[in-house]
């Protein structure tokens, strides 16, 4: 009798607890279906600007949500909207790297989005500008806004058809390069332009100097660059900047200065 005695405030206990959680789920479910009856509201979007790119603004993610100009989603019980459905409409704009799409507690449609960041512009007579994102994507250029990124010119920039320089074995080995390039303080300060041939030989332009750089293709780029930052940091400096009118670091361990 004293260990029913001893067992039965810990029966109460845990069926406190579980009430108390039953009443919590039916709250939150309740919470939620007065939720999803709502009415939206208005549309709020928010677009993430810290990468300094102005590509798109709250206007043009408010266009992609509606039709010819009159809303689609405003007036609407959120429950009759498929913001997955919508969250994939605006991912659909090659500006934006990400988005997210739900409702806030006051009846607003919320419109997070994350913009793609350029780390390369393409340029040809041949075919429109394009950029190259973070990601490798092959971009439109905006009449909005123009990035500040290095260029890439030459026989390949005239050919370029992907929409992704990974769709290529040599598409991959540009984009890692470039990638390398943009996550290094020196070479993004220092490399202007790359000029590539359609047989994908680069030759790269600096900002600090005259010089025309033979790079070779984008193999072993590491190096590469290894060589030439040593180059740029421990001869120009006594020599003179503008002292060779052509590097090449086309050939394995060798600097040719001329």
């Amino acid at each position: 009798m004293a260990n029913w005695k001893m067992k039965l405030p810990k029966i109460q206990k845990g069926a406190g607890i579980f009430l108390g959680l039953l009443i919590g789920f039916v709250i939150l479910g309740f919470a939620d279906k007065k939720q999803e009856s709502r009415v939206c509201s208005g549309i709020y979007v928010r677009i993430d600007n810290q990468l300094g790119n102005y590509f798109i603004n709250e206007q043009d993610i408010v266009s992609l949500i509606t039709s010819d100009g009159e809303s689609v989603v405003i007036g609407r019980p959120f429950r009759s909207i498929d913001l997955k459905g919508i969250e994939r409409q605006v991912q659909e704009n090659k500006f934006v790297y990400d988005a997210e799409v739900y409702r806030s507690l006051d009846g607003q449609l919320m419109v997070d989005v994350v913009q793609n960041k350029p780390i390369a512009r393409i340029i040809s007579d041949k075919i429109k500008d394009q950029y190259i994102s973070k990601e490798g994507e092959v971009l439109p250029v905006s009449k909005r806004y123009t990035a500040r990124t290095l260029l890439i010119s030459g026989g390949f920039a005239d050919k370029i058809s992907v929409a992704n320089l990974n769709e290529t074995d040599f598409g991959k080995e540009l984009y890692k390069m470039l990638l390398f390039i943009e996550g290094d303080p020196f070479w993004k300060a220092q490399v202007a332009q790359l000029d590539i041939s359609a047989n994908g030989n680069i030759t790269m332009f600096t900002q600090v100097s005259k010089q025309v750089v033979e790079f070779g293709r984008p193999v072993d780029f590491e190096k590469k660059l290894k060589k030439l930052k040593i180059f740029y940091t421990s001869i120009l400096p006594g020599k003179g900047w503008n002292s060779y009118e052509k590097v090449s670091v086309k050939y394995k361990d060798q600097i040719i200065c001329e």
